[in-house]
């Protein structure tokens, strides 16, 4: 019996492509549903009844921070706003969640969730409850890293200061008495400022690299100043909160400021697990930049990038783009998996709608 891991990360799933009133939605990424479909239909073909299949789901798959307008006025996250947007989202991608739970239902085939920073809420019991409850009893979620033998699986926003938080304590309770998650610099950057920016330039986080669109913006779009000061008042407004966690979060002290400007990247934080551990490959996400690098004899870094649109500024990728990777790993020899990165392709599509 072949036992197949298929992974892959950062759909962003939001409340559907249309509003309530049948109109594009800005804030939702992700627009390929009937690809995702396609996917989980041919993985789960009687052709694999045979294998033991499990899907590797390595963070942000739901957009829990902002799914509509009513979340942008909100800046605390507790198990109930999480549990309120997680059924939008089911709402929203309906069949996309009925294949999820038709892959799920074959014998041997099971999924496996590791959250992200952009689906963070995934850590509250009655979310995995639900979650659990909607795709069936072979979904488990896995808080932190998830290893397969000599390959570690991790979203990797661990490894970036502004997008890290601590699984084993991820809330507080407020002056109420009410759980309330502690969610980093970056999460609330998303939900303060970048989900209100979205609005009007839907790309605006598609950019890659975003410092080469900034020194354009700088001579070219008036938005760098409004950036500028938007991100003042942003660090200003949460600095001086009436919450107290929220101030401490927000203190400038030279050892944050040498954490936040000396992090590791992505690929040294692979190199360092490659280097210091036994694992032979390290497949990461987060950063919607599809890699695949080797370290000499130390393994192979994999990042299985994002099923969502990318706005290159580099050459060779220069312009937009939809990659759709995962990594398929074949460990029928724990010791020794076949890892390849693959491309879903899918069939031929007449039309689709645009999001201006």
């Amino acid at each position: 019996m072949r036992r197949i891991k298929l992974v892959f990360s950062d759909f962003h799933l939001g409340k559907g492509r249309l509003d309530e009133y049948g109109r594009i939605n800005p804030l939702e990424d992700f627009h390929d549903d009937r690809k995702l479909i396609e996917f989980l239909q041919y993985y789960g073909e009687k052709r694999f009844f045979p294998d033991e299949i499990e899907l590797v789901v390595n963070g942000d798959f739901f957009e829990l921070l902002v799914v509509d307008e009513h979340d942008l006025l909100r800046d605390r996250e507790t198990e109930q706003t999480a549990l309120r947007k997680l059924h939008r989202i089911f709402e929203g991608h309906k069949e996309v969640f009925d294949a999820l739970v038709e892959f799920n239902s074959r014998p041997r085939n099971s999924i496996t969730f590791l959250p992200g920073n952009h689906d963070s809420g995934l850590l509250w019991p009655k979310v995995q409850e639900a979650l659990i409850e909607r795709l069936g009893p072979s979904t488990r979620i896995v808080a932190g890293a998830h290893n397969i033998g000599p390959v570690h699986i991790a979203h990797g926003n661990h490894h970036e200061f502004a997008h890290s938080y601590n699984v084993r304590n991820f809330s507080y309770r407020d002056a109420r008495g009410e759980h309330i998650f502690r969610l980093p610099m970056g999460d609330l950057f998303v939900k303060q400022f970048l989900s209100i920016i979205k609005r009007d330039r839907p790309y605006i986080d598609k950019v890659k690299p975003f410092t080469m669109y900034l020194k354009y913006a700088f001579v070219n779009d008036h938005f760098f100043w409004s950036l500028l000061f938007g991100l003042a008042r942003f660090w200003l407004s949460n600095r001086f909160s009436r919450d107290p966690v929220r101030r401490r979060e927000f203190r400038l002290s030279l050892n944050r400021v040498r954490n936040a400007l000396t992090h590791e990247s992505m690929d040294k934080a692979a190199y360092n697990i490659l280097k210091s551990t036994s694992y032979r490959y390290v497949i990461f996400g987060h950063s919607h930049k599809q890699v695949h690098k080797r370290f000499g004899a130390y393994g192979e870094y994999i990042n299985t990038g994002t099923w969502n649109e990318v706005i290159s500024l580099q050459l060779p990728h220069l312009g937009q783009r939809v990659e759709r990777t995962y990594v398929h790993i074949d460990a029928t020899d724990e010791d020794e998996p076949v890892v390849r990165v693959k491309r879903w392709i899918g069939s031929h599509q007449l039309e689709e709608d645009i999001a201006l």
